[in-house]
């Protein structure tokens, strides 16, 4: 049954007091890192204007290491509009250190470019490292929302053969799966989402998006509002002078948009490629992957229709009803063969029934099947185990945003603290 948002936020006030009100950390088996990953249209801790893409008007970083003193916690930042590809390679560096280097194989297919450094020597894609002591023996835990979780699962695949056999010698280490402790992934498209079949000009969805979410923090053009990170794809930041909105139209007026290109973020989120990715994304044996679905989304009185609960995000609710998702019939585009009727409840942004693990593939021939995956349900407790995918359940009435804390009616530090205490104690 649907929960209202002041009973969501009264059981985050009875979760807190009787959990964490003065209480230490539970004794860690590890205290590997925990690096925050973003999804779809996100941003990093120096943009708009202090609004915090984890937490939002709450500093989930500042809390959880305030939590964890003998833990380091680190927010990533990469390209929110890039391919999962690209974005895992950002996340390397951004950890690791070193200049972004997307692969020369990856670079020449795709044409754009491999180094963007030798391209601006402006230092935007070179890193000092959040974790430049990451690797087999210090691994890491990727705790990811959204499109971020299909990221994190793409960097373990890349880390296990070292971009192999796509790209060989991908990164300039001997890396491996081991380099990774966990992934977990929150609201996460893990077998696409029929929103991206649904937006037919990406150009106005994007824009309308990033304006919306800018205007959370009434930005006026200050530099610090929103940086789409495409440097690859030779398009520059927002130049000194140039106001948010020029820059904004720059951007969306590349041709990049409307070439096809599916080295980017609409086509990656889609079914076709998730299930794409899904074929040659392999769950790695040593690495404990989580999942936590969300729905915003009710049955219509008279239809079975989805339609979007009263407290969804405005930015987003629409997308949760008829038109949309709410109500999605597939066409001719690949699809996974479940009954569709399924596939309509969501949270605003992506399928419920898309998000608990990437179940189902696609080869590159266009043939579809289920993907060998173990999936482990922890709502009625037991121990997670690697390899596998352990679900810790459905968050009811939870929008997309909502779950990483743009809400004032749930403790979203209490629920990061206690899945960090489980991530510690692996």
């Amino acid at each position: 049954m649907k929960r209202l948002g002041f009973l969501r936020w009264m059981l985050g006030v009875s979760i807190t007091f009787t959990l964490f009100a003065g209480a230490q950390p539970a004794q860690a088996s590890n205290n590997y890192p925990v690096v925050l990953v973003h999804g779809f249209a996100g941003f990093g801790r120096t943009e708009l204007l202090g609004y915090k893409y984890w937490g939002g008007f709450t500093d989930l970083e500042t809390q959880l290491q305030a939590r964890y003193p003998d833990q380091l916690v680190k927010t990533a930042v990469v390209g929110p509009f890039s391919s999962n590809w690209d974005r895992a390679v950002e996340l390397f560096y951004q950890i690791k250190g070193g200049c972004v280097d997307y692969g020369n194989a990856h670079a020449t297919e795709h044409a754009h470019l491999r180094r963007p450094e030798d391209f601006y020597r402006n230092g935007r894609t070179c890193y000092p490292g959040l974790y430049p002591a990451w690797d087999a023996s210090h691994p890491v835990h990727l705790i990811s929302h959204s499109m971020g979780g299909q990221t994190s699962r793409m960097l373990a695949q890349l880390l296990a053969a070292n971009g192999a056999p796509r790209n060989p010698g991908l990164f300039p280490y001997g890396t491996s799966a081991a380099w990774v402790k966990s992934v977990t992934t929150i609201a996460t498209p893990n077998d696409g989402t029929t929103l991206a079949y649904r937006v037919v000009d990406w150009v106005p969805a994007i824009q309308q998006l990033v304006t919306g979410i800018a205007g959370l923090t009434s930005g006026t053009g200050a530099a610090t509002v929103y940086d789409f990170k495409l440097d690859q794809w030779r398009i520059a930041a927002q130049a000194t002078g140039e106001s948010f909105t020029d820059y904004i139209h720059r951007v969306m007026s590349s041709p990049l948009w409307n070439s096809g290109v599916k080295d980017l973020s609409p086509y990656d989120l889609s079914p076709a490629g998730a299930m794409a990715e899904n074929d040659w994304v392999k769950d790695q044996s040593n690495v404990y992957y989580f999942s936590v679905s969300t729905n915003s989304s009710y049955r219509g009185l008279f239809s079975a229709w989805s339609y979007p609960t009263l407290d969804t995000n405005p930015l987003i609710a629409a997308f949760a009803g008829p038109g949309w998702m709410g109500n999605y019939v597939p066409d001719n585009r690949p699809f996974a063969p479940v009954e569709y009727t399924t596939w309509w409840p969501s949270d605003g942004v992506v399928n419920t029934a898309a998000q608990k693990a990437p179940t189902w593939a696609m080869t590159n021939t266009g043939y579809i099947y289920p993907r060998s995956v173990v999936v482990r349900d922890l709502t009625g407790g037991g121990a997670p185990q690697p390899g596998a995918w352990n679900w810790k359940g459905l968050m009811d009435d939870f929008d997309h945003f909502d779950i990483v804390g743009w809400t004032l009616f749930w403790d979203s530090v209490g629920w990061y603290k206690s899945h960090v205490d489980q991530l510690r104690s692996l």
